[in-house]
């Protein structure tokens, strides 16, 4: 505890009084740099008291400023629930202190903002968001003047996105009002530091304190097959072992079908981003006071919120990423000196290969680069229009100043020019020799803008089978993509778009579908180039016992790749490409990892699009590609195309490739929102693609649109370098016959569960919503009787219980107004021609019995459907898929009928 020493007295009884009697690593090392004012990245796994080593001297700096004033240190942490957990833990230092502390996100209530604008604490925590927002009110900006800390929490977590772009200028801005302040990063462990320290400081000296992780792992790769009932079965048993399990998934999906399968332990909870605030915080607390072992969680428990003692980490399917292994596994024995043992649960080949080749990894401390967003044209309009709104009016090369002083911005004269241009179109600010101007428009535009995270408006999907809503959609993938009849993917099924209309898209179960698929995972987690061509060595080495010594795995490996050289198929591996002729197209295997694979596919199938001028469809993952092509297009014409690929052209081949696609429209519709040239709830039903498209060509919106597809997307270097590589001959390209390996994985991305097969699941989802549909009974003989109930209780042959007659119509409950007019003595011919529809339907349940009660329970279905669908004599299955039929066309027409 000598480190300590060089603190005042008070906080040194404070960190006696708290328990501590040693420190770590992480805060010998950065305690003494952080006292003598040094900036600082300290990147150290989680558990090791990175909080701790940043406030320790912050406190005792605190301590020495003179009371009142503003504010005087600023914590920012990525997320709200990390606000909340930090300021539980700030409180008992700060009050035993005598220092004030306050948080401030978008949920602080208004009494709260006031107190804070009177009477700034000492210490604010806040999100970069919030931080944004304190630059907007007069009062707030006089705080920032004693400003002498910035601690920024899980900053590798801000590094990689444009939200961390919009934090450097943040904080260059606030030197202007609290001069040069110290600045503290404390990250999880990364591949490049130094990155990450220019990251935060700009040009200015920074000291790096790391703690490697390695040493504190314990990684073990268990394979538990390809069989979900099987794996669920292997995971209800690791968790009957002592104490507290965190399982990790790689997507909401598989979160909740496993909290599912495995909701009959009773001490298992489901924590993910799209459950309500109120329902993570009540299972974290639960978790943290033992009164459930176990939370099935995807990245949103990855960030250090203190969930109490973790005894395990279940990492269900693979990590994909070694950083994310390393920070997931890291929450285990998250208490100092103590060993964090993790285990991967893997459930295919390629799965367990690539588990096997990240545990390697994180073991070696072999941690992926973390590369932040430079020279982003929408977080600098951003800003601009921030800072306009901050002094009025500014002279431009005070704007193109503080942008300097970033990493990310080091030169950017000719980008704040061209951004400044397109703003003024859009009525943001107005241009006045070298002045900038604000405008009323950019004040509502900031409030709707003060983050980079796009906040997009969710259209709901709505499945006309199950008539309920089984997902959503960011509105800017329904603008760019979406129309009737299209089929897309998501939550691993297919579904075809019947209407899209008040806000919502009516869909169907889609069973096969030719062309682009445009898929949407909005959390997929894409697997790194090492990585793949490490898994595809394994495959070429067959070296799986140099990885792990678990039985079942070496045996299962063994078994496949024998299997492959028993049908003769050839193995593609890290130098060798193999192309695969199927019924829906070609199979291209090759070992790059998602984002060079992406990029290569979408090269390949413009130029057989272009050479053959037909559509290509293209799925892929991080092993194969599918191109989806019309059978006179072969494996040998697609290896013709790639042998013939320039790899200097690539990039140009692929901006053209990318215009046309689904994902370039999202992208431009998101960047034009950030430059406020579509308002936030403007209505994309009437947004015209092509007309943006056209608008935007050549601007700056539609550079930034490229520069992050071909950044954040696709990595096109990688894949001219594979290019390279196949024109050397140290990668060989050949073609073999359709092969384990080339069936694997695609179509059903492994993330997903698979569903029994679709028609039998959709069939059986219909069958239980017409059982459960409200019907009206209604007596056509007597006319004095009617009765609602439910299908599933109608008995076979209704019969009136007044008269015993059995001519009974089945109406659906909305009809009721038209059994009361049956009394009328004198009907008007309208009135006549809807008692002849309740004869009619009446005749049909007298002929049918229940199955007539069925059908003309089913939307959209009369009596002259129903007649159609009972006349084609089928039954079970047979029978609801033409009910199925009719209600599609019910659908697809309705908007069409007078």
């Amino acid at each position: 505890m000598k480190t300590i020493e060089v603190l005042s007295p008070a906080v040194q009884a404070c960190i006696r009084k708290r328990g501590f009697v040693s420190l770590s690593d992480a805060q010998r090392k950065a305690i003494p740099l952080i006292h003598d004012g040094k900036h600082i990245v300290l990147i150290a796994p989680t558990g090791t008291g990175k909080t701790e080593s940043a406030m320790f001297p912050v406190f005792n700096g605190l301590l020495s400023l003179p009371a009142g004033g503003g504010f005087k240190a600023i914590y920012i942490t990525p997320l709200r629930s990390l606000n909340r957990d930090m300021l539980s833990r700030m409180q008992w230092w700060c009050s035993e202190l005598g220092l004030t502390v306050g948080v401030r996100h978008g949920d602080t209530p208004m009494a709260e903002r006031r107190k804070q604008a009177l009477h700034p604490p000492d210490l604010l925590i806040t999100t970069p968001e919030t931080f944004q927002a304190l630059y907007m009110g007069k009062r707030l900006r006089q705080h920032l003047a004693h400003v002498r800390y910035v601690i920024i929490d899980e900053i590798h977590e801000l590094a990689a996105s444009k939200r961390g772009a919009q934090l450097t200028i943040g904080l260059e801005r606030l030197c202007v009002y609290a001069g040069e302040f110290q600045r503290i990063g404390l990250s999880a462990t990364v591949g490049n530091p130094e990155d990450i320290a220019r990251f935060l400081c700009g040009r200015r000296p920074c000291s790096i304190v790391q703690v490697p992780v390695a040493k504190q792992l314990e990684i073990a790769v268990r394979f538990v097959g390809d069989d979900f009932r099987h794996q669920t079965e292997v995971l209800a048993r690791i968790l009957k072992r002592k104490g507290s399990t965190l399982v990790f998934v790689n997507t909401r999906v598989t979160a909740e079908a496993l909290g599912h399968a495995l909701f009959s332990h009773g001490d298992v909870e489901v924590h993910h981003g799209s459950l309500s605030k109120e329902v993570r915080i009540d299972a974290e607390e639960r978790f943290k006071r033992g009164e459930i072992r176990t939370l099935i969680c995807t990245s949103s428990m990855e960030l250090g919120i203190d969930i109490g003692r973790v005894d395990h980490v279940i990492q269900f399917g693979s990590p994909r990423e070694v950083a994310r292994l390393v920070q997931r596994v890291g929450r285990a024995g998250h208490q100092l000196n103590t060993i964090s043992r993790g285990t991967i649960l893997a459930t295919g080949f390629d799965d367990l290969l690539e588990s096997l080749v990240i545990a390697r990894m994180a073991k070696a401390n072999e941690i992926e680069r973390v590369v932040p967003h430079s020279g982003a044209a929408d977080v600098l309009a951003n800003q601009v229009a921030a800072i306009a709104v901050e002094y009025g009016e500014i002279d431009r090369s005070k704007i193109q100043e503080i942008c300097e002083r970033t990493s990310l911005y080091p030169d950017c004269a000719a980008l704040l020019d061209e951004v400044c241009r397109q703003m003024e179109e859009h009525r943001l600010i107005r241009i006045d020799g070298n002045r900038i101007i604000t405008t009323a428009r950019a004040r509502r535009y900031l409030a709707g803008n003060l983050s980079m995270i796009h906040d997009e408006r969710k259209v709901p999907i709505f499945d006309i089978v199950s008539r309920r809503t089984v997902g959503t959609l960011d509105e800017s993938f329904v603008v760019g993509w979406v129309h009737t009849g299209v089929v897309f993917i998501t939550k691993g099924q297919l579904w075809r778009v019947l209407e899209i209309a008040d806000g919502r898209l009516t869909v169907e179960p889609a069973k096969k579908a030719i062309g682009e698929l445009p898929s949407w995972e909005g959390e997929q987690i894409p697997v790194p180039f090492p990585v793949a061509q490490e898994a595809g060595e394994v495959r070429r080495t067959r070296a799986v016992a140099d990885y792990t010594d678990e039985k079942e795995g070496i045996a299962f490996a063994g078994a496949f790749l024998s299997e492959m050289d028993k049908n003769r198929s050839l193995i593609p591996t890290d130098r060798l490409i193999t192309l695969e002729n199927i019924e829906d197209g070609v199979v291209l295997n090759v070992c790059a990892g998602h984002k060079a694979n992406e990029a290569l596919g979408r090269v390949i199938s413009i130029l057989i699009s272009a050479r053959h001028g037909t559509t290509v469809g293209l799925e892929l993952d991080a092993y194969r590609m599918l191109l989806r092509l019309p059978s006179a297009i072969r494996a040998a014409d697609v290896r013709d195309v790639l042998l013939s690929l320039d790899p200097d052209h690539m990039a140009g081949v692929l901006r053209l490739a990318l215009k046309r696609t689904a994902l370039f429209k999202w992208k431009l519709v998101q960047i034009a929102k950030k430059f406020g040239a579509i308002d936030p709830d403007a209505d994309y039903e009437k947004i015209s693609i092509h007309r943006l498209l056209e608008f935007f060509d050549n601007t700056v919106v539609q550079k930034e649109a490229y520069r992050e597809l071909l950044s954040e997307y696709m990595d096109i270097d990688t894949a001219a370098g594979l290019v390279r590589q196949i024109r050397e001959g140290t990668i060989g390209v050949s073609l073999g016959p359709h092969s384990l390996i080339g069936a694997g994985g695609l179509l059903s991305s492994r993330d997903q569960i698979p569903p029994p097969t679709a028609d039998k699941a959709v069939i059986e989802t219909l069958r239980r919503r017409l059982d459960n549909d409200d019907v009206l009974l209604a007596c056509m003989n007597c006319r004095d009787w009617k009765s609602r109930t439910v299908v599933s209780r109608v008995p076979d042959h209704p019969q009136c219980p007044k008269c015993g007659a059995r001519l009974i119509a089945a109406l659906k409950p909305y009809e009721d107004e038209q059994v009361a007019l049956l009394k009328k003595a004198k009907k008007t011919t309208e009135e006549k021609a809807v008692e002849q529809r309740l004869l009619r339907n009446a005749n049909i349940v007298l002929s049918s019995g229940k199955k007539a009660v069925i059908t003309l329970s089913a939307r959209g279905v009369g009596p002259e459907t129903a007649s159609r669908i009972l006349g084609t004599l089928t039954e079970g299955d047979s029978f609801y898929r033409e009910i199925l039929k009719a209600e599609r066309n019910f659908v697809q027409t309705h908007r069409y009928w007078a």
